[in-house]
């Protein structure tokens, strides 16, 4: 019975994966809504997958749906809270939405992790929030 299971889960995370893969091309050739659409349906099989919520976080922002591309970071850190290349994400879009407050959380975090371009970034632009 735990053969089966196991194979049965191998499976299953292999469609994701075939998704993602077509995710990734699809994003490469810049269609960004077809990306998306692989991406959701790798999500729907293998929903506790941080890499493909960043993923499609990622065409989100290229549509500028910037509003969609925190969403899926948020997601992504929820489940691995200290992936650098998903804070600044994040902190890179609540920028380009003028969310400073939230985009100065996300750049003091990434600091603390060893980053600090989005600081400076911001800082620089003088809509870095202090708290």
């Amino acid at each position: 019975m735990k053969k089966i299971l196991f194979v049965l889960l191998l499976t299953i995370f292999a469609y994701s994966d075939n998704y993602t893969t077509l995710g990734d091309k699809e994003y490469s050739n810049g269609n960004f809504d077809k990306a998306i659409e692989f991406y959701t349906k790798a999500i729907s099989i293998n929903p506790k997958n941080a890499k493909i919520y960043n993923s499609r976080g990622v065409a989100y922002y290229e549509l500028k749906d910037y509003a969609s591309a925190v969403n899926d970071y948020t997601k992504a850190l929820s489940i691995q809270p200290n992936n650098l290349g998903t804070i600044i994400n994040r902190g890179v879009s609540y920028s380009l939405m003028k969310d400073y407050v939230s985009a100065s959380q996300d750049a003091k975090k990434a600091c603390k992790l060893g980053d600090c371009e989005l600081q400076d970034m911001l800082k620089n632009s003088g809509v870095f929030v202090e708290e």
